[in-house]
């Protein structure tokens, strides 16, 4: 989208700029088509190669006529401009049709086949080597015209030079970058800088050859060299002798070279710039020359260089060459595999062309499937990246050249490759403003930074220096971490952890540094003794417990802390400084601290609503719990699981959980008042959905009774939504809305925004029960408004669920597509499985209530797989009695008697009473019209 943006904005500015009727004509319309791109088209990553060429067209046209009376302008390109003006109308009459045909349908968005799009590339592309072809010609004759007297014709003065080379036969994804160096040269030098295999000599190989180039320099293009020698052999005598004999100057004085440059216009590529920028002696004379050189108004100098340093006195503009398009990879290995994989193998290298290039040609060589290909890569990595002993085929060559050729970095000494290791371990990089502390024992360090920096090894990314992920492999593969010294990393993360938990303000920290902390952790986890076992799994419990606060993602810890020991070795000394961590009391640490941190990734799986792996999490804490005597916490993950039983619709396990943590709690004497409240609120929620209201009310009544006697406001809270609820069940509107209000008078309620916005979502049903369309809309907007700055997309995608519902109830599906349309922006961008279930679900609902029958029974279906893969057994009755509906509609009483007895036969096995399925949550019940299923129960349905 962004590209997207800027490319209509790059089209509207041309077009303001230039005098010709039919090129203001010509990118008005490629504005358009972009902007039908924009708004309508689904595959908008399709279309990249279109959009890079409506940015050539509208920079070719705007050089061409922009500053010029139109009398000036070559007739050629103004017959050029009219041939294109009729192609590119066709291209938007094609999309605004597609357009036109998608609102008709009702639909999100349309799509364009990939072979209609490469069809028009190709046309783009004619056009755009015809266009410059009449530049060219134009440019060389005003040239020729300028010279005249000045040269006789079959003779010269100059000696046999280095031609330029060409054009490298394999660059994909760089044509903006090289419009965009090409444009910088007008005006001033340049300098592609970037890490060592990203591209930077191919870059300025395809700019030697660029049309604009060649008419602009002729054969005065010149690419000097820099790439076979080191810093170490590099003086001022051998530069200037190797421009000298590049450029086929006869003396290799600097007086020849700089009258040879200032006779006509010259372009001097130095490639590899760094080689001669380290150089072991003539240094400073060197970037004298260069600053000489430059100062011709006759030159134009271009360098590729790892090192971001340049002359001082040379006005350069500094160009980042960037990673690489992920299609880059299928130019050279050509395949038909998921393109989910060739994104996560392209993502590990962080799109650097060098390793994508490697990466392909070893599964082309090898006839690999991409399979094939992602085994061997988690396998082998960088070996897969080192085909030979060039740097052009091995990525260690590559990089090693950065270490040992700079005489920067051997100045350093072994404190720069210890930085490197640290940072290359660390996937998030090294904080820039704690690099002190992380290495208390390097005095230089912010200036070993700056070189690794200036040597594209490192790169500053926000707060925090880090390194391409090749970069960061090659460093791995040297070492084992067994190896690494952490002493000082160790101490730096474990004390600001230890600083940060438990405070409401420790989320900046962990935000960022989540994922070195995670890494840090999984190391220690896996190497830590029985002395420090109970330290480390403390430590893993309060990052587990930072990320449910201040961040809900997935982690990697669990594989790791399931392997993990359930008895004590012998104890032996291992990281001995834990001063900051608390230590837990337990008879055996490892067994505790391997409870404690399954318990910790339960609740983090409850908040990231993964019900089952939460479910699964808490069996084993509660088994680790009971082996080491800890019965009253054995007996809260049995509670946990209950309410997870009752997320799944699983009624009867979570009764009897709840049943067996009141039986533990009885048999070892730790049955507290506050816990039997507690079992009897857990208790309620089962009994609700068994449809045993009375007895839900008297359980939550008892339960409330208690909670505002102690003033347990957390409790007191929750009891006070299942009360809500309950009278909604019951029809009792006003007693829902008294209990539901009660809530906002709770002191620590208030500061909860997901707690609020999900009560203002049930006050929103009250209001739909009592006919108040317009009051539950406005109650829906202001939980919207809270749900979009909180930390879960779970909450923010309700509330456009429950929009979605009142928008379908009240008939205008198109709102409610509109409303739908977001929510699957939001769950690609952030959300999850459940969330992508439920969008499918109140999509199908509203189809459904659109009457478009067909697109509901397919919404539905997928639906009841997504809910069955998540063993969400509430919602997939839901969906199998929404089938049911479908098929009776259709007539088919046989297949919707079958579709019923499917989903009674899952309430049975659940618990669920069958009445709820017509008397649940307002927002996802089915229309009253829809009474196939109440018939049904009744004995009603007729059969033919």
């Amino acid at each position: 989208m962004v590209v997207l943006t800027n490319a209509i904005s790059v089209l509207d500015t041309a077009k303001a700029l230039v005098p010709l009727d039919t090129a203001k004509g010509v990118l008005s319309t490629l504005s358009s088509i972009l902007t039908v791109v924009k708004n309508t088209m689904q595959n908008k990553e399709d279309f990249a190669e279109i959009i890079s060429r409506c940015e050539r067209i509208a920079k070719c046209i705007k050089r061409s006529t922009c500053d010029r009376r139109t009398s000036e302008i070559d007739p050629r390109i103004t017959q050029a401009l009219d041939e294109l003006k009729s192609f590119v109308d066709g291209i938007e009459k094609t999309l605004k049709e597609k357009e036109q045909r998608a609102l008709t349908e009702r639909a999100f968005s349309a799509s364009v086949d990939q072979g209609c799009i490469a069809k028009w590339k190709e046309q783009l592309d004619y056009f755009l080597q015809c266009y410059n072809n009449e530049m060219i010609t134009h440019i060389a004759v005003t040239v020729d015209q300028i010279r005249g007297a000045n040269t006789m014709e079959g003779k010269s003065d100059e000696p046999d030079r280095e031609p330029p080379p060409a054009r490298p036969p394999m660059l994909f994804g760089r044509d903006t970058l090289v419009q965009d160096v090409v444009e910088s040269l007008n005006s001033q030098h340049v300098v592609l800088v970037g890490p060592g295999g990203i591209g930077k000599s191919s870059v300025a190989k395809a700019i030697l050859n660029e049309d604009s180039i060649v008419a602009r320099f002729g054969d005065r293009r010149f690419f000097v060299r820099f790439d076979d020698i080191n810093a170490s052999q590099v003086t001022f005598d051998t530069f200037i002798g190797r421009i000298a004999r590049t450029l086929g100057v006869r003396s290799n004085r600097l007086g020849s070279i700089t009258t040879f440059l200032s006779v006509s216009n010259v372009l001097l590529v130095f490639d590899n710039a760094e080689t001669f920028q380290d150089a072991a002696s003539g240094a400073d004379r060197i970037a004298e020359a260069i600053e000489e050189f430059g100062a011709l108004l006759t030159v134009a100098i271009m360098f590729t260089t790892r090192n971001r340093r340049v002359p001082t006195n040379l006005q350069c503009a500094i160009i980042d060459v960037p990673a690489l398009e992920p299609n880059a990879f299928t130019h050279v290995y050509h395949t038909n595999g998921s393109p989910v994989i060739i994104d996560k193998l392209l993502s590990d290298l962080d799109f650097h062309p060098l390793s994508i290039n490697l990466l392909a040609n070893v599964a082309r060589d090898n006839l690999w499937t991409l399979e094939d290909l992602r085994r061997s890569w988690e396998g082998q990595h960088t070996r897969l990246l080192d085909l030979g002993g060039g740097k052009l085929q091995s990525l260690s060559v590559t990089i090693e050249l950065s270490l040992t050729s700079s005489s920067s970095i051997q100045r350093l000494g072994a404190d720069a490759r210890h930085v490197m290791e640290i940072a290359a371990f660390l996937p998030q990089g090294l904080n820039e403003r704690d690099l002190e502390r992380l290495f208390p024992t390097i005095p230089n360090i912010r200036s070993i930074v700056d070189t690794l920096c200036r040597l594209s090894l490192m790169y500053r990314k926000n707060d925090a220096y880090t390194m391409l992920s090749p970069i960061r492999l090659h460093i791995s593969s040297a070492h084992t971490d067994d190896d690494l010294d952490l002493t000082h990393a160790r101490a730096y993360y474990y004390e600001q952890l230890a600083q940060v938990d438990g405070e409401d303000d420790g989320g900046a920290w962990i935000t960022t540094e989540d994922a070195n902390l995670e890494r840090l952790l999984a190391h220690d986890l896996s190497r830590a003794t029985s002395m420090d076992m109970g330290f480390i799994c403390r430590a893993c419990c309060q990052f587990i417990y930072q990320l449910i606060q201040h961040k809900p993602r997935p982690t990697s810890l669990r594989a790791v802390i399931m392997r993990l020991p359930e008895v004590n070795p012998q104890p032996t000394k291992f990281l001995g400084f834990f001063k900051y961590i608390r230590q837990p009391r337990s008879q055996n640490a490892c067994l505790s601290g391997k409870a404690e941190c399954a318990f910790y990734l339960a609740l983090l799986a409850d908040d990231l609503i993964n019900a089952t792996q939460s479910i699964d999490l808490y069996a084993t804490a509660k088994r680790l719990f009971i082996l080491n005597q800890q019965h009253d916490l054995a007996a809260w993950c049995l509670e946990r699981m209950a309410a997870q039983y009752t997320w799944l619709g699983k009624i009867s396990a979570a009764e009897d959980t709840l049943q067996d943590a009141l039986t533990m709690r009885r048999e070892h004497h730790i049955l507290s008042s506050e816990d039997e409240a507690r079992i009897k609120l857990r208790l309620a929620g089962a009994t609700m959905f068994r449809g045993r209201l009375e007895e839900t009310r008297v359980l939550l009544t008892s339960a409330r009774l208690y909670f505002e006697d102690v003033n347990n406001t957390h409790y007191l809270s929750e009891t006070m939504q299942s009360q809500g609820e309950l009278e909604l069940r019951s029809g009792n509107h006003l007693a829902a809305r008294h209990h539901l209000e009660a809530r906002f008078l709770l002191p620590t309620f208030m500061s909860n925004a997901d707690e609020r916005a999900w009560n203002l979502i049930f006050l929103s049903m009250v209001e739909v029960r009592e006919g108040n369309f317009s009051e539950a809309q406005k109650l829906l907007e202001e939980a919207s408004a809270l749900a979009s700055g909180g930390k879960h997309i779970y909450t923010a995608c309700f509330v456009l669920f429950h929009q979605v519902a009142l928008a379908s109830d009240g008939g205008d599906f198109d709102l409610a597509r509109d409303f739908l349309h977001r929510v699957f922006v939001e769950v690609a961008a952030h959300g999850g499985q459940t969330e992508l279930a439920f969008a499918t679900y109140y999509s199908a609902r509203n189809e459904l209530f659109a009457q478009e029958i067909q697109k509901a029974r397919d919404l539905f279906s997928r639906a009841l797989k997504s809910f069955d893969e998540l063993s969400d057994m509430l919602d997939q009755v839901q969906c199998i009695r929404a089938l049911g509906e479908i098929t009776l509609l259709e007539k088919d009483f046989t297949g919707a008697n079958m579709q019923f007895a499917k989903a009674k036969s899952l309430c049975d096995e659940t618990g669920i009473h069958p009445d709820f399925l017509y008397n649940g949550p307002e927002h996802s019940r089915l229309k009253a019209s829809h009474d196939g299923w109440k018939l049904f129960l009744e004995g009603h349905l007729l059969c033919s």
